[in-house]
């Protein structure tokens, strides 16, 4: 089996389990909170600290280039915490900030060399056909599994199922033993105030780092996609509903993956992303003062193509710059430690943000925060198309 296969299994199988815990598990969680946001809050903000402590954990090793032993302690500590959640079942509430570090230590040690392996084994001219196959493949599970989790949970507990992914991280293990480091430079440190000037001397790496921070309020794992969770479970109710709207969603999303992967020219990125952004953030002000489901369904058409286009052409972009000479033979592990510290800062100050307005303000008053979202996108969607001007015109195109 080829490493970039190997890759592609990966992200498919982490996807389909994604899908349980973006929707399914956030209703569980909110259902055995007594329907309190606070908890969950709680449980977020924790996961995204220690997931940032996790990435600061192995960055030596990341410089040493000892990635795939910690990949696979990362899948392992993914298995042991949907163990966590088999076992404690309901009273899993109880044991918010134990559950959230086991999770986010497992990100930590999950995403950091996942991130660096698939540089690695997919070359920048290889990138946009791989993302954007990875990208469809996934949205084509996420019709299916949606409806087959809504209908499964009408005969099954959460946990139940819950060993259904326990074994496809077995499968994600075994199959991690296909992928090999090239080799180990065991006198390497990592070089954080070399790789700080090269971040002021390089406006692009600069902004690349801007991104992720931006990301983090928004679809990447952010307070956005908790908020809008949260309505959607108020408004369709039942497991049944959610499998129902997120394989619609699924769908708009595929046609926004086929069309990126085989329609998109690399010289309309920069255009595409500025639409996009200008829409994204409209929708998401409209939502933020006066939500609604009719605002609700705008916004996930939204959410799956204009938003979608923007976290697949900022990805390809910024994978592309760590392949870049400065970045690839001096600093890529510093590049990735970075990045990924940006998101967790990020994320965590969105779910500090959902936390204080709940204890201050009450429930009713979280959608305001996604005016922060709305100007989080609007700035990345500048950015990132600014970094495919860059990146074009460094190639001559």
């Amino acid at each position: 089996m080829s490493e970039k296969r190997v890759m592609f299994i990966v992200n498919i199988l982490k996807n389909i389990i994604n899908v349980y815990f973006d929707t399914f598990f956030v209703f569980y969680f909110f259902k055995v909170a007594n329907y309190e946001v606070i908890p969950l809050a709680k449980y977020y903000l924790t996961l995204y600290l220690f997931c940032g402590i996790g990435f600061f954990l192995v960055r030596n090793a990341m410089k040493k280039n000892i990635k795939v032993p910690y990949f696979r302690i990362g899948i392992s500590l993914q298995a042991i915490y949907i163990a966590m959640i088999m076992l404690l079942k309901d009273n899993i509430i109880n044991y918010i900030y134990l559950v959230g570090f086991t999770k986010g230590i497992a990100d930590g040690f999950f995403h950091f060399p996942k991130n660096i392996l698939e540089t690695e084994k997919i070359s920048n001219s290889e990138r946009q056909k791989f993302s954007g196959m990875v990208s469809t493949i996934n949205k084509i599970s996420a019709i299916v599994v949606p409806l087959i989790l809504g209908v499964a949970l009408t005969y099954m507990s959460y946990t139940d199922l819950g060993k259904i992914f326990f074994l496809l991280f077995i499968i994600m293990f075994i199959v991690s033993f296909y992928v090999n480091d090239d080799v180990y430079y065991e006198g390497r440190k990592m070089e954080i105030k070399k790789f700080v000037n090269l971040i002021k001397e390089n406006k692009n790496i600069r902004n690349s780092l801007i991104i992720p921070f931006l990301a983090g309020f928004t679809y990447s794992s952010g307070v956005m996609a908790t908020i809008i969770t949260l309505t959607k479970i108020n408004i369709f109710k039942t497991n049944l509903n959610l499998g129902f709207v997120d394989s619609i969603c699924s769908v708009i999303f595929l046609i926004t993956c086929i069309f990126y992967t085989a329609k998109m020219k690399k010289e309309k990125f920069r255009i595409a992303t500025y639409i996009s952004g200008i829409l994204s953030f409209i929708t998401l002000i409209l939502f933020s003062l006066k939500p609604s489901i009719y605002i609700l369904i705008v916004y996930f058409l939204v959410r799956n193509s204009f938003i979608g286009i923007i976290n697949l052409i900022s990805n390809n972009v910024n994978h592309n710059l760590s392949n870049s000479k400065e970045v690839k033979e001096e600093f890529k592990a510093e590049y990735y430690l970075a990045r990924d510290i940006m998101f967790c800062i990020s994320r965590c100050l969105g779910y500090l943000v959902l936390l204080i307005v709940c204890l201050t303000l009450g429930m009713n008053y979280i959608n305001y925060i996604l005016i922060i979202s709305a100007i989080a996108i609007l700035i990345e969607s500048i950015i990132t198309g600014k970094l495919c001007k860059s990146e074009f015109e460094s190639k001559g195109e």
